[in-house]
């Protein structure tokens, strides 16, 4: 099954990334921008950034997204596929994943893995769900104590 990423998570991550990158580009350009009356440098400038960034918008909304498996879950992110097997999933922090809608699981080896919720919650549910070989926090800490949860 397919699953797409929230929109909503995806613009607002989108419109920061922007306006730093905007802020960025008129700081190093800022001596060009302060000529006037402008010609089509600047303009140039300004619609080749509006387009790449209309192109990347695009490209985050069609190239991220979930494929859930019998076994597995595959994240997709642009040309990059990671696949998590529900059974080295040992933790699952459900109060952090529900607060901030990002599912936030610790694998058998250790590692601290994010996965943004998908746009009706069905990666939350499922990994609850079919994740079984659980354990507690305290379990977790003492099996991995330099672990930041």
């Amino acid at each position: 099954m397919k699953l797409s990423l929230s929109k909503k998570k995806i613009t607002i991550t989108f419109l920061i990334s922007f306006l730093v990158a905007a802020a960025l580009l008129f700081s190093i350009l800022f001596n060009l921008f302060l000529r006037w009356p402008w010609d089509y440098y600047q303009y140039l400038i300004i619609g080749v950034f509006l387009a790449l960034s209309i192109v990347f918008y695009i490209l985050s909304l069609k190239a991220n997204y979930y494929i859930v498996e019998k076994g597995q879950i595959k994240v997709r992110r642009f040309t990059k596929l990671y696949a998590y097997n529900f059974k080295e999933v040992i933790y699952i922090d459900e109060d952090y994943s529900t607060k901030h809608k990002t599912v936030m699981f610790v694998t058998s080896k250790g590692h601290i893995r994010y996965l943004t919720f998908d746009s009706q919650g069905i990666l939350y549910e499922t990994m609850l769900e079919k994740c079984t070989n659980r354990v507690d926090l305290a379990t977790v800490r003492r099996r991995f104590p330099n672990l930041k949860l």
